[in-house]
């Protein structure tokens, strides 16, 4: 990866430059003030330094298929005779885990888990015979990425639907068939970035630093008008960093909303308040005056990727009184299961609209979409893996 350095006096002589030399496709990776030294300080203004790169596009080919000959076909409908026998005269475990009232659907705009059910997280990573599952291997396997066991049974219930109890040959096979089961449910969020927007979460989620993140990406590469408001809740906003970073990128940041009520003049409000503790109700319901009095607002939920399950769903449910416009997943470097985003796809009624990494800001913020969890949730290594084992069969 090339990194580029810029020096500019302001934000739209750094992202004249960024886009002179790298184009529109280009990411920024850092900024910092770089004051003046000596006697300089007294009559120079501050500088800031610009750290850019564009990433790499690249796009592997697709593996063709293997041609079985008429001995590997015939053997290969015999070894399938043979487990659908044992099948037969083996005696499945009764199911574990009711799945009648998962909610996927429900009040528009808010999120809705089955929380009773879907909290049952206490046996990650330990795997299990799915009902009806035929001999497909994709039910643990989505298990161990981070997803519950109810919607891994759900996705084994299509794919058996769809294509028959009998699995394909090899895992990579299974795995591109299940994306496209798990593509087909996922939730499109607006990409709509104007107005206001307002960050709500649970104390250590890093509402604020997904702000910054997002700070950073419309004012510096994007170059538009941008206003954030840091304002107290039920406590008060310590978010020292969003003001000294707003004072980096040449952004006003308001400790105070304008008692009229009236919106500053700049494309996009940015709205930062302090974490809310989802178990606490009267909390929940001041944080709900709050945003009534920011009308039009889009409202992102941020929640941490490092939290179970379980959790992330119980704060799910608990702030689904608010108009949540999406969600927003954060501390994925520290979460190695991407495949724990799909229970919030799934079991929210809300998109799931950016995925962040790491606290550098700008740092990994990006838009989220089935392709990005699938990079993660079956990297390469497990494809390349299941293709050998698919040549050598």
């Amino acid at each position: 990866m090339q990194v580029h350095t810029y020096l500019a006096e302001s934000v739209a002589d750094a992202v004249s430059q960024i886009r002179e030399t790298l184009g529109p496709e280009a990411v920024v990776l850092n900024v910092r003030r770089l004051p003046a030294e000596g006697l300089a300080r007294l009559w120079q203004k501050p500088r800031i330094e610009v750290l850019a790169h564009v990433p790499e596009k690249t796009a592997a080919p697709a593996a063709p298929a293997p041609v079985l000959d008429e001995v590997q076909v015939s053997a290969l409908a015999e070894l399938r005779a043979e487990m659908a026998e044992m099948r037969e005269n083996f005696q499945r475990p009764a199911p574990t885990t009711d799945t009648s009232d998962i909610a996927v659907s429900g009040r528009a705009g808010s999120p809705l888990p089955a929380e009773r059910d879907l909290a049952r997280d206490g046996t990650q990573g330990v795997t299990r015979p799915t009902e009806n599952a035929g001999d497909w291997r994709i039910g643990s396997l989505l298990e161990q990425t981070g997803l519950l066991p109810a919607f891994a049974e759900s996705i084994v219930a299509e794919l058996c639907e769809k294509h028959g109890e009998a699995a394909p040959v090899s895992l990579a096979d299974e795995i591109e068939l299940t994306k496209h089961v798990l593509a087909a449910r996922w939730k499109n969020s607006s990409t709509k970035v104007t107005g206001t927007h307002v960050f709500i979460g649970a104390p250590g989620a890093g509402k604020t630093t997904a702000l910054c993140k997002w700070l950073a990406q419309v004012a510096l590469v994007e170059g538009r008008s941008t206003a954030v408001w840091r304002l107290d809740g039920v406590v008060a906003n310590t978010a020292e960093s969003l003001s000294v970073f707003g004072e980096i990128l040449g952004v006003t940041v308001e400790r105070f909303a304008p008692l009229n009520g009236e919106l500053p003049d700049a494309e996009v409000l940015f709205v930062d308040l302090p974490g809310v503790n989802h178990s606490d109700a009267n909390a929940v319901a001041q944080l709900a005056q709050r945003i009534a009095a920011l009308p039009n607002a889009q409202v992102h939920l941020v929640v941490n990727a490092a939290y179970e399950t379980s959790l992330l769903l119980a704060q799910a449910r608990a702030f689904s009184k608010l108009p949540i416009a999406d969600v927003i997943v954060t501390h994925l470097d520290e979460e190695s299961r991407w495949g724990k985003v799909w229970n919030l796809a799934l079991g929210t009624n809300c998109p799931v609209r950016h995925l962040s990494s790491g606290q550098n800001i700008p740092g990994d913020f990006i838009a989220a979409t089935a392709e990005q969890i699938f990079s993660r949730q079956f990297p390469r290594k497990t494809r390349e893996t299941s293709a050998n084992t698919r040549q050598t069969a």
